[in-house]
């Protein structure tokens, strides 16, 4: 009978204690439900944050490279014109072109003057050459001899002729009245005993500009002071207008029959400001939005155009910010953790205490035996929870942690070989300009090796799970270090560096040719910054060899590094750069791609006054054989 009763109690605490952990369990939950609520709120104002300094950021270093892309097209552009502007003058004092004015000029001297025109224009490249006289009429031409032909041909009422007339010189815009074809017009007064007789004109053809902007895969756009577009990498948008255009600018653009036929639309450009940027779409609403860089160009009041494509800040932001979304989402579910793993305890206290009462109401030798039972159990399931715990938790570090760094390690590097490609491109150009077609050969095959290092740099994210030993080969050091010290040769020469290459060839060491090339070019850039605004700026780069070992130096004779930041130097986003300079992820990259390849990277003060950064690598034994060159 007791017996009985016993069990009943026991059946009845159980029973009690399973209502509270379903029923409470319940209770519990509703209690978390505006928890859950300002999670979900902190969320999104983290994504929205992070998104927006992201944007900014990226917007302020695309806005930077779009004014430098237009300093550069601006002056291409102009150094295109200003080659012609000489024409003009010469056509105005040659003796044959005087003789035309002269009283009973001959049909001889006629053909005489044509055929000069037409030797200077194929000469010069020119598009057109043609002289008129004092009333606009056309009295000869380069292309006399061609349909179409200037000659007979009255242009008074052309501004580049009133202007040649009223003020020495007139420059103009407009699609060709005769030949449909559009040009650039040069215009100088012919004077003969002091008194204007006539007008020369040279016609430039721009159109060869759009195909350059075109092949450099960029969106530019010229437009007039009305806003007329009439240069463009776009062709649908040549004589369409950015903004509205006024009835009187339109007559007067009919007037001067400066687009000939053309009707000037709306180009489908919608601007508008947005965080201190102008933004523009292109086409419908929901195309991408570009950024708008614009620069003045010439004394007609004419805009360069420059539209930056923001797909890739926009890209990134939104990675960031679901990065930060996840990261917090992680220290949200570990507190819930940390929470039920404190209720469960309670209920378990409960429970027990429940249980060590019935055992009591037995004997104590079974009550001590249980005792011992639960307290081994309890002990295990404990151990095994921690262990799964560390052991998710050092998982998830880690994968964070080179997520992290890869991406932004990889974001911070990839602008180096990109600088140095922008530097080969446009001494390329120069180059073949100047006919130099061989040294430009070479140029283009140093810029292959940049896009394939930048394809190596993103290859690196692949590799993240582990360590691949076959990318690690016998390497030259100093011919590496040489290729590097190539890249930047014209960085060097436009900012007046001395670069001294103390570099001993024929030491070996074993390594990834792409990681290396990363850290080195990383040190030269870090120096060249140092040395920047000194005078007679100086950087040396030395290799020394010890016993099993080889050590590469930077030195430069910048203003070094005050002691309080060398400490700090390796550490992740710290940086002695002023504020938009720097990530300050490059020595700490640097600093893990030396440790990965079994390597040191240290601070020393330079013996040229500033500062020196030393790579310490073991060095492969010489009867394990050399590199070929």
């Amino acid at each position: 009978m007791i017996e009985g009763q016993r069990t009943a109690g026991g059946r009845a605490d159980n029973l009690r204690l399973m209502g509270e952990d379903t029923g409470g369990g319940w209770g519990l939950r509703r209690r978390y439900w505006p928890l859950l609520l300002l999670l979900a709120m902190c969320l999104a104002a983290t994504a929205f944050l992070v998104r927006a300094v992201a944007v900014d950021y990226g917007a302020r270093d695309v806005s930077r490279t779009a004014q430098e892309r237009l300093r550069l097209i601006s002056a291409t552009l102009s150094t295109s014109i200003e080659r012609f502007r000489y024409l003009p003058d010469v056509v105005a004092r040659s003796r044959e072109i005087e003789d035309l004015f002269r009283q009973s000029a001959t049909p001889e001297q006629g053909l005489a003057a044509n055929l000069l025109l037409k030797r200077i224009s194929d000469a010069s490249g020119a598009m057109a050459l043609f002289v008129t006289d004092r009333t606009g009429l056309t009295i000869a031409a380069s292309n006399f001899d061609s349909p179409g032909s200037f000659i007979g041909q009255n242009y008074s009422y052309r501004p580049y002729f009133l202007d040649a007339i009223a003020k020495g010189f007139g420059n103009y815009y407009a699609v060709g009245a005769t030949t449909g074809q559009p040009g650039y017009f040069l215009a100088t007064p012919i004077t003969l005993d002091g008194a204007v007789a006539g007008v020369a004109i040279v016609k430039i053809d721009l159109l060869p500009v759009e195909q350059q902007w075109r092949d450099a895969g960029e969106m530019v756009a010229m437009n007039d002071s009305q806003g007329v577009i009439f240069l463009s990498s776009e062709p649908q948008w040549r004589y369409t207008a950015i903004g509205a255009v006024s009835p009187a600018q339109l007559k007067q653009l009919t007037e001067e029959r400066r687009y000939g036929d053309a009707t000037i639309g709306a180009a489908g450009i919608t601007l508008r400001n947005e965080g201190g940027y102008e933004k523009a779409r292109l086409g419908s609403a929901d195309a991408p939005q570009r950024l708008r860089a614009t620069a003045s160009f010439g004394p007609d009041g004419w805009v360069l155009n420059y539209f930056a494509d923001l797909g890739s800040v926009e890209r990134l932001a939104n990675t960031l910010a679901l990065a930060a979304v996840l990261a917090l989402m992680l220290a949200a579910a570990a507190l819930m953790i940390f929470l039920q793993r404190r209720r469960a305890q309670a209920v378990a206290r409960r429970a027990m205490e429940v249980l060590e009462a019935r055992v009591d109401e037995r004997t104590s030798e079974l009550r001590q035996t249980n005792d011992r039972l639960a307290t081994e159990i309890a002990e295990r399931q404990e151990a095994e929870r921690q262990l799964d715990v560390t052991r998710t938790n050092l998982t998830q570090a880690e994968k964070l942690a080179a997520i992290g760094q890869s991406f932004a390690g990889l974001a911070h590097e990839i602008n180096q070989p990109l600088a140095a490609l922008q530097t080969y491109i446009a001494s390329t150009r120069l180059l073949v300009e100047r006919g130099k077609l061989d040294v430009a050969k070479g140029n283009l095959d140093t810029m292959g090796d940049i896009v394939g290092r930048v394809s190596d740099l993103t290859n690196q994210l692949k590799r993240l799970a582990r360590r691949k030993d076959e990318d690690f080969v016998e390497l030259d050091l100093g011919l590496q270090v040489r290729r590097t010290l190539t890249l930047l040769k014209f960085r060097f020469a436009d900012l007046g560096i001395t670069a001294i290459d103390r570099l001993e060839e024929g030491v070996i060491v074993h390594g990834s040719g792409t990681q290396l090339d990363q850290v080195v070019l990383n040190l030269l850039n870090n120096a060249v910054d140092a040395v920047r605004n000194v005078e007679d700026p100086l950087i040396e780069v030395t290799i020394e060899v010890g016993d099993g070992t080889c050590a590469l130096t930077v030195s430069d004779n910048g203003t070094g590094i005050d002691a309080a930041e060398q400490a700090r130097l390796f550490e992740p986003f710290h940086t002695t750069k002023a504020a938009g300079e720097g990530l300050g992820l490059g020595l700490a990259t640097a600093n893990r791609i030396v440790t990965d390849h079994h390597g040191r990277l240290s601070y020393l003060p330079s013996r040229l006054g500033g500062a020196g950064f030393r790579i310490e690598l073991p060095r492969v034994e010489a009867d394990r054989g050399r590199l070929s060159a």
